[in-house]
């Protein structure tokens, strides 16, 4: 029996869906990796967690390193937070508290499963799952296709206004562990709704793989918005995907922050606009830092009349870390105006980190308009100087030059979220290695 079939099988899922997953699996061994990311050695991990790799074991907080306590005391966190953190305690889903905020999510119009549960209880989702990264699409989607396991399904039904935002969060908890969870979402005609999702490791968990993915279908008229939060530590290599569907006079804002970007990181992000006048907004910041290697590709597709995309990335690189941005517009319509502006840059904070941007406009029309700005350097010494001629040292100068310029993506987050991003200017502006 395929593994493929075994974790199927075993989760009791439909036929259809096992027949996809070794589709998927019998395709893995001659599936391309992508061009812009990292290739990786798969038969490394397992999906079952398998393996002999040792983990310290943690009973409470005075066992942690003490490079750890340090990096989590300059993170403002406090202790009685640092158990969760770490992983170290995890939430039962099926708490008194839990089960009341699913039922009111519930009474306000929005479904929503385990991904698993999905996959029986709801009649059309055929007509989605697995609809908008096909297996064959390169080796990452097929590994994932063939061994997910775990994730959700949202649906926010026609017209539903969903004020608080939806929370998923996702672990490794097991060395040599391949985490591929899946998530759909699905916005029904004229609702709106946003989505945090917060991705992490255990910090004393090793050589682990997260390869999750996101398919997101915006109808009609809908506005969704996607929030994603990513810490992993050093030893963690990381390949999340998401794919967005969006149709006529929908639009989908995507704010993404990157606080750790792993061993190595391969964020891979496709919006294709396939309605009239549906538009999206794209912001991240990331801080590779350590011998951290971060790849992020964006690719946005204008595919009719009216389209417009607005992305905005920057990128603060220390120690030997190595941070390079793919980042593609497409403009397929051939009769409508569309429109994309990419704003791209990287800050360098010594000698030894590097940061790449590869900007890609594609256009067969005379009728797109589409502008690209990068920049790639350091901090302008003059104007360190002028803050420290008005009183403040070195550090106070570097920290507040950083946090102006996080600032356009920090003021997109969550209250909670833009302020641990604005820690990080603190603690990238520190010498040494954060």
């Amino acid at each position: 029996m395929s593994l493929a079939r075994k974790i199927g099988e075993a989760a009791g899922e439909p036929d259809w869906v096992i027949a996809i997953r070794e589709e998927a699996e019998r395709y893995i061994k001659k599936a391309p990796f992508p061009e812009e990311l990292t290739p990786l050695d798969l038969d490394k991990y397992s999906p079952l967690g398998e393996g002999d790799v040792p983990i310290p074991e943690i009973k409470d907080i005075n066992d942690l390193p003490e490079n750890i306590t340090r990096l989590l005391d300059k993170m403002g966190i406090p202790r009685r937070e640092w158990p969760r953190v770490l992983g170290l305690v995890q939430v039962n889903e099926q708490s008194a508290a839990g089960l009341a905020t699913l039922r009111y999510f519930q009474k306000i119009g929005v479904e929503s499963y385990l991904f698993r549960e999905a996959l029986k209880r709801v009649p059309d989702i055929k007509d989605y799952a697995f609809k908008l990264m096909p297996y064959r699409e390169n080796a990452f989607v097929a590994y994932h296709t063939a061994y997910w396991q775990g994730g959700i399904y949202v649906r926010v039904k026609e017209g539903a206004k969903v004020p608080q935002p939806l929370h998923t969060y996702f672990l490794i908890t097991r060395g040599a562990h391949a985490q591929a969870d899946h998530a759909l979402l699905i916005l029904e005609k004229g609702s709106q709704a946003t989505l945090i999702e917060g991705c992490t490791a255990p910090l004393l968990t090793r050589f682990s793989l997260h390869i999750g993915a996101t398919e997101i279908f915006v109808k009609e008229g809908a506005r969704a918005r996607l929030i994603v939060l990513q810490n992993w530590p050093d030893y963690v290599h990381t390949r999340p995907y998401t794919r967005v569907l969006v149709e006529e006079g929908a639009e989908v804002e995507i704010v993404v922050a990157i606080l750790g970007a792993g061993r190595t990181t391969g964020r891979y992000e496709e919006i294709l606009l396939k309605g009239e006048s549906s538009k999206t907004t794209i912001h991240s910041i990331s801080f590779p830092r350590g011998t951290s290697r971060l790849e992020d590709v964006i690719k946005v597709y204008l595919e009719a009349p009216n389209t417009r995309a607005i992305i905005n990335t920057r990128g603060i690189v220390k120690d030997s870390a190595q941070s390079n941005s793919f980042i593609t517009v497409e403009s397929r319509e051939r009769k409508g105006e569309t429109l994309a502006h990419v704003e791209c840059s990287g800050l360098i904070l010594n000698e030894g980190a590097t940061h790449a941007t590869y900007p890609t406009m594609v256009s067969s029309s005379s009728r797109a308009h589409l502008e690209h700005e990068a920049y790639v350097g350091k901090i302008s010494e003059e104007a360190l100087e002028y803050l420290k001629s008005r009183g403040l040292d070195d550090e106070e100068a570097l920290s507040l030059m950083l946090r102006g310029y996080i600032e356009p993506v920090a003021a997109h987050m969550p209250f909670e979220f833009s302020m641990e991003i604005r820690r990080m200017a603190k603690i990238l502006a520190e010498r040494g290695t954060a």
